[in-house]
This record gives structure tokens, sequence and C-alpha cells, in this order.
């Protein structure tokens, strides 16, 4: 099809007249209204009506759905498409991208139930009607990992907006590890999702660093008024060198050595622990491999939830850590269970 700003003009000229579902248009009607939005566009009209047929025969070159019929009425004959849906400005989809549509519209019902986000379901329902999607099919074919009766789960919209917004707020907040609640004035960035979590990532003004909330230990939220602290931090670079969402940004990033027994090894090496796992050397009893993140709680849980499986080599403190860890759950079973 011819490239030039007026060959579009026309095309789309012609293909509104084509799908018009109110009235025909003859080659002679269509050549008036190109010329029309040519010459209010400001380019020079065209000066016959082969250039209209022209144009017909390239729109059913180009686009093979635009069949386009003749109609006649006595003397006169006029043209559309044959299926009065069509349009080439909105071709039928294609069945890879309906599947992309279609998961799509499955992640966006994965915030069904949280407050403030119903509206979701039914701009979700509705868009799946207008593409002609099953949006109901997301739901039977994925399953997501989540937890929508997470205590705390009411604070994601307003946390959501606020960084939005970029407005700071005040946290009463209570820890696993203080007997109070406290107060704190926090700048909202990043919400992280881990282990069925969800963890707010904020700048806390007191103590002047990058901390994680929990929303779960969450008890209130208000608007702090106080001018909001910026970040050019980018979120996925930062999660990218650990394992979950506990980083010190005191320690430096270790690179971790670690025995996968051969049992193991099939899963570790297609699931990945992390992005920079390196294998090292493979071995008939098992093998050695490397990871580069930050030495943190997360990390630990990984490693001992793996039991027997995976040793660690180095570095020294993390293998002390995880040795005193089995040790004391080990001791847990050294002695008879009493049942009351």
């Amino acid at each position: 099809m011819p490239k030039s700003k007026s060959a579009d003009i026309r095309i789309k000229v012609l293909d509104r007249c084509l799908s018009d579902k109110n009235r025909k248009y003859t080659t002679a009607e269509m050549f008036d209204l190109c010329n029309k939005e040519l010459e209010d566009r400001g380019f020079n009209p065209i000066s016959s009506l082969n250039s209209i047929r022209n144009d017909k025969d390239q729109i059913e070159k180009t686009y093979p759905d635009a069949t386009i019929e003749e109609i006649r009425e006595g003397k006169n004959i006029y043209y559309h498409y044959t299926d009065p849906n069509f349009s080439i400005f909105s071709p039928p989809l294609k069945s890879e991208e309906v599947a992309q549509l279609t998961q799509m519209l499955g992640v966006l019902k994965r915030f069904k139930g949280m407050p403030q986000f119903d509206w979701l379901a039914e701009v979700t329902e509705r868009l799946g009607a207008s593409l002609k999607i099953d949006v109901g099919s997301a739901d039977e074919i994925v399953g997501f990992d989540e937890n929508l009766d997470l205590k705390g789960i009411e604070h994601f919209t307003p946390l959501f907006n606020a960084i939005i917004d970029k407005r700071p707020l005040q946290l009463t907040y209570k820890s696993f590890k203080q007997e109070e609640k406290s107060k704190i004035i926090v700048h909202p960035y990043y919400l992280k999702q881990y282990n069925k979590r969800w963890f707010l990532i904020a700048w806390n003004a007191e103590l002047d660093f990058l901390a994680n909330y929990a929303l779960d230990r969450i008890l209130a939220i208000k608007e702090a008024k106080v001018p909001f602290r910026p970040t050019d931090i980018d979120f996925f670079e930062y999660f990218d060198d650990m394992i979950g969402v506990s980083k010190d940004s005191r320690t430096e990033l270790k690179k971790v050595k670690l025995w996968v027994s051969a049992a193991q090894w099939p899963y570790t090496k297609t699931k990945p622990l992390h992005g920079t796992q390196h294998t090292v050397k493979v071995g008939e009893d098992g093998t050695i491999i490397t990871i580069e993140v930050y030495l943190n709680f997360e990390l630990e849980q990984l490693l001992l939830s793996f039991g027997e499986r995976i040793k660690v080599l180095e570095p020294q403190e993390l293998r002390e850590k995880i040795k005193h860890r089995l040790t004391e759950a080990a001791n847990n079973y050294s002695e008879q269970v009493q049942y009351d």
C-alpha cells in the first residue's frame, strides 16, 4: 500500500465508508469525500476515480480479511465490506493475542477481594466482553498462589495510592519483635510480595534508612504533613541481588558456595535458587554451585527448607548460622513428646 500521507488519509476515508453500517457509497462519493478530507488537511486533491479503485484493490491485497463487495441498485454501484463488522483499523485478534489478553485479564482478576479494587471485576468483565474473550477461563486454567485472607490486605490500596501520589504516611506499626505499637513516619516507594505476604518498602524518616514493613503488622495509616522524600532507586535491580525483602545496607554481596545432593540437583538445575546460580562442579554424589546474594533471614529459611539435600560450604558465617539452626532443630526432637 502506498506510504504517502495522502494515501494514508484516503485509506482511512475509504475504510470509514466501506464499514459504514448506515449507508453505502459509490466510487464517485468516496472520491469526493477523500478530496474534501485531503483539502481540509492541506493536501492536493486527487484527479482521477482510478485512484479510489486502486486504493480499494490495495486494501484487499494488504488485508486478507478485507473483502469488498459490489452492490448494484439500478444504475448505481455501491461498495461495502462483505463483513459489516469489519474494519482494517480493528482487525480480528490472532489466537496468540487472545491468549495473551486472557492471561492479562487473569492477572487483573488477582486483585479480586482487595478493598477498593472491586471496580476491576466490572472493568475486566466489560473488556472481556468487548474483545470476545472468556474472562472466566483465566480462573479455570490458571491458579495464582494468593492469600486473599491475609491480615492487613485492606492497607494495600491506601499504600498503593500513596506511592502513586507521592504522599508521606504515618504508620501505626507493631512488629513481631515489639511488645508495644509505635508510630513511624515513612515515605512509601514500593509494594513487594514474598512468600504470600505483602511488604511496603519505604524510607524511615526518623532512622534515615530504607526499611520494609509487613502489611499484616500495620495497624493504622494516616497522612503525614511533611514534604515527600523522592528516590531514584530502581527496585527491580534493588531486589535482584537478594532472596526475599530484607537487605542490610551495611552488608556486602557474598558469594555463597553450596553442595547440592544428586537427588536434589535435577530440581535445582531447572529451578535455580537465584538468577546468579553458577555450576562449579558436577559429581556423582552431588553438585557444587554458587550464588551471589546478600545474606539475610529469607536466604537462611530457603536453605533450611531443603534439609539434608543442600549444604553450605562458604561463607563460614552463613555455614555456622545454618549449622546452629539445624542443631537447635534437632534438639527439638531429642526428647520424648509429652501429651496432655
